[in-house]
């Protein structure tokens, strides 16, 4: 069987080797909690990392399984992995073991869905902080907890009633960027990457399986629209994984927001909610599950924060599936696709403006067709006025500001859009140079190039967002 491609990781994966190759040079363990929502690639990452390891190395997946069943899973193992014969009935026979493995000999230890043994065998926590305190953290031994629970990583790990506070470094993985996501779909024309991205998102596990369908559409159909389908059910799946209780309480909330009610009162009117309980809610959708973030106005009034799904699948998802789910039922399949097709140009739209947001940052101290970026801040601009810039990126101290604009459709970008944009630029209440940006999916009209050029603005169009991303790669 042809093994799996591995994507991406560079930079966990080369910290990963670092921290490895300072145990011998500072003679003390390390201990890694490695963290992120299921399905973002943890383990492969782990695998990968294992292989190039020649020294001795000891992998454990912790099962849903009673107390005594883990402990036998972890005998069986140490036999698989060692030859070892050992039989382990409690916390301290495995550290034992353990600490008697690291003694001449240099160890990696990793244990996989480590926040588990909350619920099965607290005492595998406690006992590991007792061990590593007294002996394992003077040896040469790297332990790597993994976990896909975020919120019981954090537990474990952060809280300072945790067993484990201060003691464990961390690495949170993340869904990919787009930059990283195109490395997995060359294949695919810039505007069918940009969509496909839009639509399943940076998660490895939901972008392999995409690979399987001839396009975007295809994918949807299989993958999320038919009944039993293999994503169909996964953001419910990842509440449950994370025990989130009140399903319908965080259901509505990232509904409310996949629709465009991002203000706070809007969220409240949308789940008729109590605005002194959404705060709550929402920070556990931010804190435990890594889903929401709340936005504010570059150089604008924080009283003006907006709250966004991170997740493109999910925002996807709360957007169009959740909220069709009774055609969905009925097996009315072509409605809910027409409706995909109807509305899915304005939805790739807004995360178009982050995609071009991540090319800036790629490109920051460098130049984009003469123009020099080097700016201390990123984002985008909102009054109370209903009047918004996609893009604002700023340095303070050399007073510098960009400003741009970015549109995903099917015609050129006007020379009203460019007059609009100079408009508003009048509201960024700063003095210093203002420079120009306008990026469109389908080119530009004369008028709007000469516009352009009167305000010696800088312009790209998707064929220029293809190099720029393949330049930067």
């Amino acid at each position: 069987m042809k093994e799996k491609e591995f994507y991406d990781r560079k930079s966990e994966l080369s910290l990963l080797r670092e921290k490895y190759a300072q145990i011998d040079k500072n003679e003390n363990g390390i201990m890694m909690a490695i963290y992120g929502r299921r399905r973002v690639g943890k383990t492969e990452l782990i695998k990968k990392f294992l292989k190039t390891i020649d020294e001795e190395k000891l992998y454990f997946y912790i099962g849903l399984s009673e107390r005594g069943v883990i402990f036998k899973t972890l005998s069986d193992a140490i036999k698989e992995q060692t030859d070892d014969s050992i039989k382990i009935e409690n916390a301290d026979d495995f550290y034992k073991y353990i600490i008697n493995k690291a003694k001449n000999k240099k160890i990696v230890l990793v244990m996989d869905e480590f926040q588990r043994f909350l619920d099965v065998a607290p005492e595998m926590i406690s006992s590991l902080q007792n061990h590593w305190d007294s002996s394992l953290r003077k040896q040469k031994i790297m332990i790597l907890l993994v976990g896909s629970s975020i919120g019981m990583m954090q537990k474990i790990t952060d809280s300072q009633v945790g067993a484990l506070y201060g003691r464990a470094q961390k690495i949170k993985i993340s869904p990919f960027k787009y930059s990283d996501f195109r490395l997995m779909f060359k294949e695919l024309s810039e505007e069918e990457k940009v969509i496909h991205y839009s639509v399943f998102g940076g998660t490895p596990y939901y972008l392999e399986k995409t690979k399987a369908f001839k396009n975007t559409f295809e994918a949807i159909n299989e993958l999320i629209l038919k009944k039993d389908a293999d994503l169909a059910e996964e953001p419910k799946a990842l509440l449950e994984y994370e025990n989130v209780r009140i399903h319908a309480k965080y259901n509505s909330i990232l509904q409310s927001i996949s629709s465009g009610k991002e203000i706070l009162r809007e969220i409240q009117n949308y789940t008729q909610m109590s605005i002194s309980h959404l705060p709550p809610y929402i920070n556990r959708l931010d804190y435990l599950l890594d889903l929401v973030k709340r936005n504010d106005p570059v150089l604008g009034k924080e009283k003006l924060g907006r709250y966004s799904i991170k997740d493109n699948f999910f925002k996807f998802w709360y957007r169009f599936i959740f909220p069709n789910e009774t055609s969905l039922n009925l097996d009315n399949i072509k409605f809910v696709s027409n409706l995909i097709k109807e509305n899915l140009s304005s939805y790739v739209g807004r995360i178009f403006e982050d995609i071009v947001r991540e090319l800036l940052v790629l490109y920051n101290t460098k130049e984009i067709k003469g123009l020099k970026l080097n700016f201390e801040n990123i984002g985008s601009w909102w009054d109370r006025n209903n009047n918004e810039i996609d893009i604002l990126a700023y340095n303070l101290k050399e007073k510098e500001f960009l400003l741009g604009e970015v549109k995903w459709t099917n015609k050129p970008l006007e020379v009203d859009v460019v007059q609009e944009l100079e408009r508003k630029s009048k509201f960024i209440q700063y003095g210093g140079n203002y420079r120009f940006i306008f990026v469109s999916k389908s080119g530009f009209t004369q008028s709007a190039i000469e516009k352009m050029k009167e305000l010696k603005a800088i312009h790209l169009d998707l064929k220029e967002i293809e190099e720029l991303f393949d330049k930067s790669s």
